[in-house]
This record gives structure tokens, sequence and C-alpha cells, in this order.
């Protein structure tokens, strides 16, 4: 991609460059800008505060954010803004107070002036965050983090909460405990008999494919004619439904469509019965103690699909399968109380809420019915990027550290950009240990086209002053990880370049850094024309630590980079994690004709684990087994990505030993085959570490290696394999020795290399 591409693709757009000039005027004291649902309508705890604030609070400018077709109710228009405007990114970035349900959208970063307050919109029922997905949930992350305090009804919630958006112990914030703002309104009692209030949650994951779902026009046919003439039913759907929504009032005789212009919480003040379904708005509307209806025709699909927290049967409401039942509840004479369910999600709750939540916020006063809950566990939070996750010795030895180090120590967080590990891949997060947090970046660096420009220049190769850049980047992380106190930033890759920027640019914001080098970089570079040599040297000069995993590595760093503060640490293994891998049986998923080789005591089975790419050598090995031509053996590789891909996948069905050959993909337990295996070949043409070689030794299976001094050194003892030379002749060489009987030792000391890195591990943290 050329220079101006990449600047094309890496603009800001217009609204980003006016909010980033509007970041640096003034803060306007005694200002407020609330928004509810991203502008869509004003509405629950956001309404509740606006008339509140009007009432009470004079001395404050009030502003709120809506959208052109949202209704504004006559008493509030004077302090509307149109969301996305200009006059909104300008409030948004002056405004004393920023206020909302849920969050700002991703280029949203509040000043160290500002104080920022989410009053989150309800108990949640259905499951949220990490427990419905891997990424897709980092802009709410992000904002749960940068605000001051989140305000919550209940402790349930705040767990939820903390747990599932990825913030417990990491983020230096408060969590209130105290009345819902919206709830006040339900202490007031206009019940109109026979009239009903319909609120379906919305069932999709995906708001770009926001549909009406399956029979519901069915059922409010079936609805209307079950009702009696004294009886009224409201709809009131999802606003990522209610746009699609086909309706026709009159072709019902007793169903209605909400009024738009009625706030929701204070036309609950009316409603004699509410039928909802997995929607938070029961446990609101279970202080009115009138009767709640629950139609959960879907139940079995949407706790398969989406889950929920807690067993819907605890709940003290009738739940219906057919329209016919939810008519016969609502026809039944019947009251929900439960005391236990009130105390538990509402027990803060008065007609005076709203104004105790205002108070305690624009007054400091205290009261008993709010309880404030630091967040931070004041360990070290330690931020280590490690890009895709890919299927790479890099990854695994980051995952044996997080196996291995003692956790309870500080927090290490895992971060990445929101879509960058693919989806095949984000297993791995999800098995990572009790121990090691997740925080997911959002949005591109934000940038003025005066910091674009020379950023991508710089990042072409081109040397630059970097000022300006430096300055970009620390705004960014700033705005990804506002409350987040990172005490030191670890590249374990060792490769992207916008973090090895990072590298230095953190390091004025009194971030200690550190770059990992797991290879020999002279090496990459002339096979990786991506990489760029001044940008990667760059940081090894002005990381606090770079992080070398063998010595033979730090020296060839120190010869480039004499100035660069160098350290040793070998990679960790799990060797009792990969031995109980290879006793796991997934020998039927591979060709029965590979199956019978590998119990064919005649037949040698030579075993390979790696990338597609040329620093693998699978090209030489191919051409090593070819030469051996041996009919009674079988050579078996074992590949998941890389460049190389299509020329080696070509030369093995080109081979005249094409039938020996095995060529298995993605497959995501090799060392049940490596343990199966007579032998493992280690052909690279040169490596960092090897890992693939030790994990074989754990399984004993014997190693034939091409001579690669990091590897060796770290082996210790040539003997522990057999070594040849680093060619295809070598290559070959060692196959024939192994064919001819020759066996290595086959003990290695992991318990002796662990302690002496996890001991360098914990040095880079000392005081």
């Amino acid at each position: 991609m050329s220079t101006l591409n990449k600047i094309k693709r890496n603009l800001s757009t217009p609204n980003e460059w006016h909010y980033l000039k509007y970041r640096n005027i003034k803060i306007n004291r005694r200002t407020i800008l609330l928004e509810a649902v991203h502008g869509r309508e004003i509405s629950g705890h956001i309404y509740a505060l606006v008339k509140e604030l009007l009432t009470s609070y004079p001395n404050y400018q009030v502003f709120i954010a809506v959208n052109k077709s949202a209704f504004i109710p006559e008493d509030f228009k004077k302090n509307t803004v149109l969301h996305m405007s200009k006059d909104y990114l300008k409030l948004l970035a002056t405004c004393e107070i920023l206020i909302n349900d849920t969050s700002f959208w991703s280029f949203f970063h509040k000043r160290s002036e500002q104080k920022y307050y989410i009053f989150w919109h309800g108990t949640p029922l259905k499951q949220l965050g990490k427990s419905t997905q891997i990424q897709g949930y980092g802009n709410v992350q992000r904002n749960l983090a940068a605000a001051d305090q989140v305000f919550v009804s209940n402790e349930f919630t705040r767990e939820r909460l903390v747990k599932d958006f990825g913030i417990e112990s990491i983020v230096d914030n408060q969590f209130v405990i105290g009345p819902s703002p919206r709830n006040s309104a339900l202490f007031v009692n206009k019940v109109i008999r026979g009239r009903y209030l319909y609120m379906p949650t919305w069932r999709g994951t995906d708001v770009a494919k926001v549909q009406i779902r399956k029979n519901f026009y069915e059922f409010l046919k079936e609805l209307d004619v079950g009702l009696k003439d004294t009886e009224e039913l409201y709809i009131k759907l999802h606003p990522y439904e209610e746009a699609l929504l086909n309706f026709k009032e009159e072709d019902y005789k007793h169903i209605k469509l909400f009024p738009k212009n009625e706030d929701v919480y204070l036309f609950l003040q009316t409603v004699e019965q509410l039928i909802t379904d997995y929607s938070s708005i029961m446990f609101d509307f279970y202080l009115t103690r009138r009767p709640i209806v629950l139609f959960t025709y879907d139940k079995a699909d949407y706790l398969r699909e989406r889950g929920i927290y807690f067993d819907m049967d605890d709940l003290a409401f009738p739940q219906c399968q057919t329209v016919r039942e939810v008519l016969n509840c609502l026809h039944s004479k019947r009251q929900n109380i439960d005391q236990n369910l009130l105390e538990s999600f509402v027990e803060f709750d008065s007609i005076n809420g709203t104004k105790i939540v205002l108070d305690y916020l624009l007054k400091n006063i205290e009261n008993q019915s709010i309880q404030v809950i630091p967040n931070w566990n004041e360990k070290e939070n330690i931020l280590i990027y490690a890009y895709q996750l890919a299927d790479n010795g890099i990854t695994a030895s980051l995952l044996n550290l997080f196996d291995q180090v003692d956790l309870t120590k500080r927090n290490y967080i895992l971060t990445w950009q929101e879509g960058m590990i693919p989806q095949d891949l984000e297993y791995k997060v999800k098995n990572l240990p009790e121990g090691v947090y997740t925080f997911i970046q959002t949005n591109k660096v934000q940038s003025t086209m005066s910091e674009t420009i020379p950023t991508a220049m710089y990042m072409a190769g081109i040397p630059l002053k970097t000022k300006k850049m430096e300055k970009m980047y620390q705004r960014d992380f700033q705005r990804n990880y506002l409350n987040v106190p990172i005490s030191h930033f670890v590249h374990y890759p060792g490769y992207d370049r916008s973090y090895c920027v990072w590298t230095w640019a953190l390091k004025p914001l009194g971030i200690k850094t550190f770059i990992f080098v797991h290879t020999d970089m002279k090496q990459e570079f002339q096979v990786n024309r991506q990489l760029k040599p001044r940008i990667i040297y760059e940081a090894y000069q002005k990381a606090d630590k770079v992080v070398c995993v063998t010595n033979s590595i730090e020296k060839k760093v120190q010869e480039v980079v004499p100035d660069s503060d160098t350290a040793v640490m070998n990679v960790l293994f799990n060797e009792e994690k990969i031995r109980e891998m290879a006793l796991t049986d997934a020998i039927s998923n591979v060709p029965s004709n590979l199956q019978k080789a590998f119990d064919d005591e005649e037949i040698t089975v030579f075993i390979s684990v790696g990338r597609f790419s040329k620093q693998k050598g699978y090209d030489r090995l191919v051409k090593a087994f070819e030469k051996l031509d041996n009919p009674f053996t079988r050579l078996v590789l074992i590949c998941s990505y890389g460049p190389e891909r299509e020329m080696i996948n070509q030369q093995i069905k080109e081979s005249h030993l094409k039938e020996q050959i095995f060529l298995l993909e993605k497959f995501e337990n090799p060392y049940c085959l490596v343990n199966k295996a007579d032998a493992f070949v280690f052909s690279s043409r040169y490596e960092g570490l090897g890992m693939v070689v030790f994990e074989s030794l754990a399984v004993n299976t014997p190693v034939i290696m091409t001579r690669i001094p990091e590897t060796l050194e770290v082996l210790g003892d040539e003997e522990l394999a057999i070594v040849v030379n680093n060619s295809t002749e070598g290559i070959y060489t060692g196959l024939k020795s192994f064919i001819d009987g020759k066996r290595p030792k086959s003990f290695f000391d992991f318990e002796q290399q662990r302690m002496n890195s996890l001991n360098i591990w914990e040095s880079f943290f000392e005081k």
C-alpha cells in the first residue's frame, strides 16, 4: 500500500477533526450535556435527570443531545442540541459535566477538567460483554473505564458490568449503588384500569441486522381478538426495531402504538399490567406491586443464542408460551409480591431518588441510599500487546508466561485493536487464566492532518522529527486507557510499527516500556520487506528494556543498537500442558492411510509444525525427504498460515513422493501427532528460539534440527538432538542418520530453565 493510500485509510473523520479542535477550548463551568441511547430519544434516566435539573438546579446550563427524529418534550426544546452537529461536538469537548446511559461514540475523550457519569440503563437479565462475545464491546468497555463514576441500582448489576466488560480491579474509578433516577416516577400511581403495556426486549446481537421477529404481527392479531372492549394494549419496541415496525392502528381494535410524546416511566404510572420477556423493565415495574407477565414464547432459542444470568424460574412472574396463556394471565386476579426480589434489585429506590442522586453529584450531599465502591485493586497494571495471538511460538511463549507467572502480584492486561483477533483464534482469549485481564482498543488513532501525514511518512521508514507524532500517540493512548493506570507497557511480538512507537512515546507519561526480540531481526528484515528497520531499531534504542530470548540475539541487537538496554530472558515452556494435550486422541481427524502409517512399526514418520514461511524451511525439508526416497517413510507437515502456503502446497502436489507427504492445515492440537511420530524435524533457516524443539522433547519425540545457534544455546547439550548443517543437504543427512539408527538423548531440564526465566521476569518490575 502506498504512503498516500495509508494516509487516506488512517484519516480522521471531519467530526473527529472538529472534536479535536474543540478540545483546545476552555471548559465551561456549570454546564451539563446529557445523552440517551446516542440521541435517539430522551428517555429513562436521562429524562428524569433533565426534568429534575431544570426544576431544582437553575444555576446550571443543561443541554440534551437528540437526533433529528427524536421526540422532544415541550419543556426541553430550549435545551436540545442536534447529535453529532458541530454544536454537539463543541459541547462534548467543553461541558464541565457529561452524562449518558451507556456510552459516547468511540472518538470521545474525556478531558481531565471534565466529570463523566454513566447511569447504566437497567438491571441486566440477558448476558452482556464477555459472557456473549470475545470482541465487539470495546467502546462500552472504554466508556465504563473513562467515567468518573458509574451509577447502578444494585450490587448484582455492578458485579456483572465490571466482570463482563473487563474493568474489574484494573480501573481507577468508582461505582455508585443508589437510587435509579427513572424509577422515582414509579412511586406515583395513576393507573387506568384495563391499560396494558407490551415491552419486549431486542433479541438481536448485530445492530446492522435488525428485523421484526417472526410471528410478531400474528401475536398482535391474536391479542387484539382476545382483549375485552374495556382493555387497551400499547406496544413499545426497542428503538432498533421501532423504525421498522409496519403498524396500522386502524387494523386493531384494542392495540395501540406507544405514544412518541410520552416518557416510558411516566406512562408506566398509568399501566395496570406489564407484558415483557427478558427486559430489565420487569425489575423496575416491580416497584409498583402491579402484575407482570413474561411472554417467553422463544425461551429455548433465546437461552441458547443469547443467555441470561439466572434461571427465569427464580422470578416470581408467570411465564407464558402462547398468546392464549398471556390473555389468561391478564384476565386473572393476582398480584406479584416478593419482598426479597425488591430488596435485592430496587432497595434504594424512592420517590426522591432523582434528587438524592443529583444532590450527591452536584452538591456533595451524602445519603444513606448512596454506596460508593472503588474499582481498582491498586496493583500495578502491566499492559501487554500480542497482535493476533496467531498459532506461532511467540503466542505460545506468552500464554506459557501467563500460565506460570504469579498473577497475584500485579494486574496483567492483554490488549488488542477491536476486531484484530480472527474469530478462529478467539478461543485463546476465552481460555486465558483467571487473573489475566483484557482491554480492547477502539477506533483508529485520532489525528489532525498535520499529524497524519508525517506519521504515515515515518511508518514508511522516512526519517522525520517525531514530537508531533509522540503527542498524538500519547493523546490517543489516554483516550483508550483513561483511568487505567498503566505502569509498564510490553510490546511482546516486537514487530508492529505503531506499538514500536509506543515504546518511546509513552515514556513521558511515566510508563516503563519493554520490547521483546524473538528472532534474528537482520534475517527477518531480508524476508519481510514490510518491516522497517529504522522504526524497530529506534524502539530498541529508546525502550526501557529490550528483552532478548537468547544471548545470541542480545549480541546481534547490541551490534546494531549499541546503546540499547538489553536483557536476556529465555521463553517459558509448559511441558506438563504439552504432555496432557499429547495424550488427547485426535487421530480420527487425520487421513486413514496416515493413521495406518503411525501404527505400522516398519514405517518411520517424520513430523514438523510451524508457519508457511521461508524462515521455516519447509521447501528444503520436502526436497530432503524426496532425496531420501524411502518407501517406508512418511512426512507430516502441520501448518496454520503464512505467505508460502500456495508454494508449499504446489511443491507437494508436484512431488514424486506426494503420496507419502501429508499436509494438515489448522490442526488445533498438533502435539498428539508429534507424540505419535518417530522424529520431529526442525528445518528452520533462522530462529530466535525454536519452541517446537522443546515441545517435542517434552513428549520424548527425538529431534532432528538445523544448526540454529539461538536454539542450541538454550538446548545446552547438542547431544539432545541430531544437529545438522543449515541446508537441504544437512536436513537430508539428519533424516538418513535417523533411518540408519542414530538416536539423541531425550532429557531436558525444564524446571531449571523455568525458574531462571521467572526470576528474570520478576526483576523487570523491581522498584
